[in-house]
């Protein structure tokens, strides 16, 4: 390697760790960067799917101890694909899914702003997350965060979600359809989560995208139909309270438009209103 190459690439190393670190109340923050591979100090906590190509990581730490591990990664699938069984691999290993605070996180979500998920192991230790945005309409950049601070944030502040607002997963829009307006709340039993497509897709294969991932999420399609106006979909939904949901795609205000309405609502025991109805429904 010449002289002035290896004076670039020292000199760029010099520069990133100069940008990443950073000061703190506890002490100044070290970077350590680690070039297509994890630090081997949380490779056994972070699982890497075989089909990722991990472009580095960087590990964070403050007197002697980490902080954080930040992962860039490329998958070559989206993030609706990817999650599930980067999930199943975590679950193998005692991690389970933390459930948000605060605000909905679910509903239906632009891709250009990321999706993510976080996890904990036996409510203990760092906080593990991903998040992913979509790069060219089917890879994803991937982002995982181990995160020993966020942790210690939780225990000091714990609140309880908004009872149902977790229910919602998030989705994702077709490629290269980007959701427009997107809007959500509830509270007292029901939430609802709303946005537009700019798309000439049909009613029905914009349903069948969505259903999909509910799917995923663990949902149970109860009944539906669709024409090419209309098109929706009951669900149940996974756990207890005896909650439903209901998709529904409409092409009825402007060409080349679909609205979009996700709502769930917990109901009294009454399994069969909710069955005649849906059985009703698919008969006429």
């Amino acid at each position: 390697m010449a002289a002035d190459a290896y004076s670039d690439e020292r000199n760029i190393e010099e520069l990133c760790l100069r940008l990443l670190g950073h000061p703190h109340p506890e002490g100044p923050t070290s970077v350590e960067l680690f070039a297509s591979r994890l630090p081997e100090l949380v490779e056994a906590d972070i699982p890497v799917l075989p089909d990722w190509r991990v472009l580095g990581s960087a590990l964070y730490s403050r007197t002697g101890r980490p902080t954080l591990v930040e992962v860039v990664v490329d998958a070559p699938n989206s993030f609706a694909e990817l999650v599930g069984p980067f999930q199943h691999a975590l679950a193998a290993t005692g991690w389970t899914v933390l459930e948000p605070t605060g605000p909905m996180h679910g509903g239906f979500v632009s891709a250009d702003l990321g999706e993510g998920r976080a996890f904990r192991r036996d409510g203990r230790g760092p906080v593990l997350s991903i998040s992913g945005v979509s790069r060219d309409g089917v890879a994803t950049d991937v982002r995982l965060r181990l995160d020993w601070d966020a942790a210690r944030h939780l225990s000091r502040t714990p609140h309880m979600p908004p009872d149902g607002a977790e229910r919602i997963p998030p989705l994702s829009a077709p490629a290269g359809v980007r959701l427009r307006g997107q809007h959500g709340g509830g509270g007292s039993g029901h939430w609802t989560s709303e946005s537009t497509v700019e798309t000439d897709r049909s009613v029905g294969e914009i349903e069948a995208h969505f259903a999909e991932q509910l799917v995923q999420a663990g949902w149970a399609r109860v009944g539906g139909s669709t024409d090419d106006t209309v098109g929706w979909s009951s669900w149940r939904l996974p756990g207890d309270g005896n909650w439903h949901g209901l998709l529904l795609v409409l092409a009825a205000f402007r060409p080349g438009e679909r609205s979009l309405t996700l709502r769930v609502e917990q109901s009294e025991p009454s399994e069969e209103l909710w069955s005649s109805y849906s059985v009703s429904s698919q008969s006429g």
